[in-house]
């Protein structure tokens, strides 16, 4: 996928996660938590679908203090503000001002981001977001300063402690043949903080 291509699939993944956050009762949405938000729609589903090409394979993720970072969706982000689409602070709250490019893409993506906005609503940003960050490099490249990209790939550390758990999981159900992965992943994060991680 060429460069402009992607700032545009950007522009409208943007559009569409802001205004079903929306939705659901988000009245505005940090860029951190945005980027947050995007690194574990893409994360999450590399866990649910390690055999096609993921869905937010455009995003290339790097280390901050503030989580990850991509220069994608902070290109995308100023576009949007500039351009009256957005209305907000670069460096803070965010909402939309229009409806251009909202749901804009294939019916799967946008399941798969009403999915992932429900569970951040649920079980909340910090929570969801301190059990999947589990990649040892991270800490030391926020603590050294070398920022380096995550490798979104079978061997990733994140990858690998959701992993763990899904044996444990997939036992308490009857059949996962027959679920989708919008509710496989609500049913693994319930299972998750409700037998494993309390409170």
């Amino acid at each position: 996928m060429n460069e402009k291509k992607e700032l545009i699939n950007s522009h409208i993944d943007i559009m569409t996660i802001i205004a079903h956050a929306r939705k659901m009762g988000w009245e505005s949405m940090n860029v951190n938590t945005l980027q947050r938000c995007v690194y574990l729609l893409k994360v999450l589903y590399s866990f649910i679908d390690c055999i096609n090409e993921n869905l937010f394979s455009h995003y290339h993720f790097n280390v901050t203090t503030y989580g990850p970072y991509s220069e994608l969706i902070h290109r995308s982000v100023v576009f949007l503000l500039t351009s009256r689409r957005l209305d907000g602070d670069m460096y803070g709250d965010i909402k939309n001002i229009s409806d251009d490019g909202v749901d804009e893409m294939n019916v799967e993506k946008i399941k798969w981001i009403d999915t992932i906005l429900l569970i951040l609503s649920k079980y909340g940003e910090s929570k969801i977001f301190s059990f999947i960050v589990n990649d040892p490099l991270y800490d030391v490249a926020v603590k050294s300063n070398q920022p380096h990209e995550i490798q979104v790939t079978s061997e990733n550390d994140t990858l690998l402690v959701l992993n763990d758990f899904k044996q444990a999981f997939e036992e308490t159900l009857s059949d996962t043949s027959s679920i989708s992965k919008e509710e496989y992943i609500s049913l693994y994060f319930d299972y998750i903080f409700s037998r494993i991680i309390r409170g």
